[in-house]
């Protein structure tokens, strides 16, 4: 089954290339931030830091970013691990020792900037966003601000859907299993010639994709065993082959455009308050 049309395969290919050549050529990226928990909280720290900056929130802290998130002592480590990596640092707060503001450093802000551009960028190819959204991320300082501003939303709801049901929810759980279904995806948007009814079966290379990502080829193909158990997948083991199922094509697809239109109805929100301003 080829699933989606002519522009979602184009977008869907554009978003695999981009974003797993992100992970592939910074191998730390992937370690640090490897779960859906770790990656959404140091997104939230940027998006409060940006709604300070436009007196729309509080400055964050661990302690506000916590009580919003959960998972106290992972996100208490994992702070850690951002100070030590260089993408967070802590200023004191006035008047309370016990407290520090988390500040996005710019390798924090370099990351985002390439992932929600690359992002636009899909959302371009499919119409749901504004031509040059994705250049205007990559290029304007001001405006990338301005965007993660008004991005409270946009990560309250990727954090709403990836805690849901869906096929995409269900790969994202593991370690780095949205960049191993996003490798799935491209192989199959790659391999697919038409909209026919029968599986597109691809090679599936678990050790060149556990290279690639840095990862065990042990944990990549638990993902692809598990996710054939779940019915996201077929595997012919004696031909080292395997098929996306119906089921993770459409599920994915509607999570994917979902996503880019979040991305486009934030860019809205950011061009409204930049004419407001004048």
């Amino acid at each position: 089954m080829a699933g989606g049309s002519a522009s979602f395969r184009s977008a869907m290919l554009h978003c695999a290339d981009c974003v797993l050549r992100m992970h592939v050529s910074e191998k730390l990226v992937s370690k640090v931030f490897g779960r859906n928990l770790q990656s959404h909280a140091a997104g939230l720290v940027v998006v409060m830091h940006c709604e300070a900056e436009r007196g729309a929130g509080p400055r964050p802290t661990l302690a506000l970013v916590q009580r919003e998130m959960g998972s106290a002592r992972t996100l208490a480590a994992f702070f850690g691990l951002l100070r030590l990596a260089g993408y967070v640092t802590r200023e004191p707060v006035p008047g309370d020792a016990r407290s520090a503001w988390l500040v996005p450093a710019p390798p924090l802000y370099e990351g985002l900037r390439q992932w929600l551009s690359h992002h636009a960028g899909c959302g371009e190819i499919l119409g749901l966003a504004e031509s040059g959204l994705a250049e205007r991320l990559r290029s304007d300082d001001a405006f990338l601000r301005l965007f993660l501003g008004h991005a409270r939303n946009l990560f309250a709801r990727t954090r709403e859907a990836t805690a849901g049901n869906g096929a995409w929810a269900w790969l994202d759980r593991f370690d780095c299993g949205d960049r191993i279904g996003l490798v799935l995806l491209g192989a199959h948007h790659r391999a697919a010639t038409g909209a026919g009814s029968e599986p597109v079966w691809f090679a599936l290379h678990a050790r060149e994709i556990a290279a690639r990502l840095g990862l065990s080829h042990s944990h990549v193909r638990n993902v692809v065993n598990r996710a054939e158990a779940e019915g996201l997948l077929l595997q012919d083991r004696s031909k080292g082959r395997v098929a996306l199922t119906p089921r993770l094509l459409v599920e994915s697809e509607a999570w994917f455009r979902s996503f880019w239109g979040w991305i486009a109805e934030t860019a809205r929100l950011a061009q409204a308050a930049e004419a407001r301003r004048g």
